[in-house]
């Protein structure tokens, strides 16, 4: 747990550091960050199958996740995704003697997964790049608050296992104290950010919305890749964050609750 702490620190430290750059000087800063954490992470999937040094998948993947968010907010958003699909096809047909089937479907269904979730973290930051920094805390604060939130329900309350197959730990309880977690880390961002910088209108109806939402969510991508890591026969990801593995085990519940707090300013407004 202290290392754990530790390494949060340190974690958060950086993060306001580039939210402060993204908020008074470039949303870029952010868009960076995004797009390199996103190759990093498409490289620890592959990792994790072997898969890195089959350079014909690994360089293809991870160019498409650094590529990916850096154009999620323009008009070109759809262009390395049919350079990525192309390219993978043409390997299937052209090199299915030499590159397995399964190894190329292994590594299309994650990198997609991966960069679908970065993309509309990078695309909210960026587009509305004078509310980068609340965006930013919103997508990747619920989920990880509403996680805390269950570890913490599941120690002190927790009786009845969620899916003890997957993840042992994980309880009914638990799942509820994340869900009030993720409810109310969602409506204290929004007054926090009100509070700094007086803004006109913040729908909290949007913000229960997605705090109630992104917890299931975020349980439903913490399970989806921890099943592929039983199936692997791993225990993290990485290394890279001392006590939280790597950055995708970090991350693994922004991906999926990432594009639906996106689908949500598609129907409502959330902040002006």
């Amino acid at each position: 747990m202290k290392t754990r702490l530790i390494t949060a620190g340190v974690g958060i430290g950086i993060a306001i550091v580039v939210l402060l750059l993204s908020q008074f000087v470039s949303p870029l800063f952010t868009t960076i960050i995004l797009s390199l954490l996103t190759a990093l992470m498409v490289s620890e999937v592959l990792t994790a199958k072997k898969l890195l040094k089959e350079y014909r998948i690994s360089l293809l993947s991870i160019a498409f996740g650094l590529a990916m968010p850096m154009v999620s907010f323009t008009r070109f958003n759809f262009l390395p995704f049919f350079i990525y699909l192309i390219a993978m096809l043409c390997m299937m047909v052209f090199f299915h003697h030499e590159v397995r089937l399964g190894d190329i479907a292994y590594a299309f269904f994650t990198t997609v997964l991966i960069t679908t979730g970065m993309g509309a973290t990078t695309y909210l930051t960026t587009l509305f790049d004078i509310y980068t920094a609340f965006y930013a805390v919103l997508i990747m604060g619920v989920p990880w608050i509403a996680d805390a939130g269950a570890y913490f329900a599941g120690v002190k309350y927790g009786k009845h296992k969620l899916c003890p197959e997957i993840s042992p730990k994980k309880t009914i309880e638990g799942a509820a104290g994340g869900v009030l977690a993720g409810i109310l880390s969602a409506v204290i961002i929004g007054l926090i950010f009100n509070f700094i910088f007086g803004y006109d209108y913040i729908n909290y109806w949007a913000l229960i919305i997605i705090g109630l939402v992104n917890t299931p969510l975020s349980m439903l991508g913490d399970l989806s890749f921890s099943i592929i890591k039983r199936t692997l026969g791993i225990k993290d990801y990485g290394s890279i964050m001392p006590g939280h593995g790597g950055m995708l085990d970090r991350f693994d519940s922004v991906i999926v609750t990432a594009p639906f707090v996106y689908v949500v300013t598609l129907f409502t407004v959330i902040i002006i």
